[in-house]
């Protein structure tokens, strides 16, 4: 690949020479600062396949993207999408999905040597959706997560301790590092249309098991993560509104009850019922369950979720 970084418009992205990846590598942006560019030359020092990466710059206030501009660029095979106003991380993943099976890769990750290859090996196997990394954390490196689970009635996350050796299902995976082929990304419908920030990986998730295929963890793939502070606001009605969203697409009966009594107890949450009601919830709803091979409650007991 010899492509260079350009600016290009969502709906006019093109490769220049024409030629198909074996990957490619998508970077949600917003005001990340040096670690983009740190995350870009972790991703050309490690990654021994042919791939793109394609930066979406999801109406950034910073400058954290003006030097991938610059004439010499300073990564090859690197596309920049600029989105003109912000559309939140999970349609700035769909809008940069590329040609070729994609890792989906937040922008402030330094992955491991040896990272794609082992994890590559994985998603054309029969019935894997998705296939993730263990992911540790920059700032303290004895903390690493291999796959999350449920552990609340408000639909937080746990993480999982490492359970084999060799690749394994876990019951989800977060967007710090996750690998699909083109063909499941769009067979599943891609990443919902949650708001802002958060839920869309666990939602995601929830609907591969459901949809019929499998979350698999690679535990010697190994991605570095800062688990910074978030710099930009998430407000309670999109912090409840994405998970809303996540209980009523996937979750019935007592197990829904008891999810939205807990989450009613939070500030904001009548405005964000007001929003969900009026989204395209119902349609992503009707989607999901004429297609779906499971249910959650077959999801929560594979997984000994108790909500």
């Amino acid at each position: 690949m010899d492509h260079k970084a350009r600016p290009c418009r969502a709906d006019d992205r093109r490769s220049p020479a024409g030629r198909r990846p074996e990957v490619s590598i998508i970077l949600p942006v917003y005001n990340e600062g040096p670690r983009l560019c740190q995350t870009l030359a972790a991703i050309r020092d490690t990654a021994n396949v042919s791939y793109e990466m394609i930066v979406v710059n999801d109406a950034s206030t910073g400058a954290c993207c003006d030097v991938l501009r610059a004439d010499p660029p300073p990564f090859d095979n690197l596309v920049l999408v600029d989105l003109p106003q912000r559309q939140g991380v999970a349609q700035a993943r769909n809008l940069g999905a590329g040609r070729a099976p994609g890792v989906a890769m937040d922008a402030h990750c330094i992955p491991r040597a040896g990272w794609l290859e082992k994890l590559l090996d994985e998603p054309h196997k029969p019935g894997v959706g998705i296939v993730a990394p263990q992911i540790g954390s920059i700032e303290c490196p004895a903390a690493t997560t291999f796959g999350l689970t449920i552990r609340d009635r408000e639909l937080g996350v746990g993480w999982l301790h490492r359970q084999a050796d060799q690749p394994y299902p876990v019951p989800l995976a977060g967007c710090a590092c996750l690998v699909m082929t083109r063909e499941f990304f769009d067979a599943v419908g891609r990443f919902d249309t949650m708001r802002t920030y958060g839920m869309e990986d666990v939602e995601l998730c929830i609907r591969c098991w459901l949809l019929g295929y499998s979350v698999i963890m690679v535990p010697d793939a190994k991605v570095a993560h800062w688990f910074k502070k978030q710099p930009f606001p998430v407000g309670w009605h999109d912090y409840l509104y994405n998970r809303l969203r996540t209980a009523v697409l996937h979750f019935d009966g007592e197990p829904l009850a008891r999810i939205l009594a807990a989450l009613r107890t939070k500030p904001a949450f009548s405005d964000a019922v007001s929003s969900l009601l009026a989204s395209d919830v119902w349609t992503r709803y009707s989607m999901v369950r004429n297609h779906r091979k499971y249910d959650a409650a077959w999801f929560c007991r594979k997984f000994e979720i108790s909500l």
